[in-house]
């Protein structure tokens, strides 16, 4: 049931008539990852896992965001990133349920190939 909300939620953004402007920052094939706003797609569940992502990263290796970007969308692509190198199972977990919970638009981000460099990051 929840897929099918996505699908029919995600084919009507797509046929929205919105300004170059106001899409700009949803749509993440269109345009860099340095313009791609993750921020306003993140569902409540993902923001759960990417809460206990930190945590685990905070608690294990001492990484945690500047102060200033907590909630940027540089913090959680710095976050994801880091969290994608480090060979731990409970992290690795916490990574791939953030990805399963987060938006078709995330998600689409996230296997493009702008997100890590020329290494994709998630791919079917």
């Amino acid at each position: 049931m929840l897929k099918e909300l996505w699908r029919k939620l995600g084919a009507d953004f797509l046929q929205t008539d919105c300004s170059g402007d106001e899409c700009k920052g949803s749509m993440p094939g269109m345009y860099d990852s340095s313009e791609f706003r993750m921020l306003p797609h993140i569902t409540h569940t993902g923001e759960f896992h990417l809460e206990r992502l930190t945590s685990l990263l905070n608690s294990r290796y001492g990484k945690r965001p500047a102060d200033s970007e907590t909630n940027s969308d540089d913090a959680i692509r710095d976050l994801i990133t880091y969290a994608a190198r480090v060979q731990d199972q409970d992290i690795q977990r916490e990574l791939l349920l953030f990805y399963l919970n987060c938006s078709p638009v995330i998600q689409e981000y996230l296997r493009s190939d702008e997100v890590l460099g020329t290494r994709h990051f998630f791919s079917p």
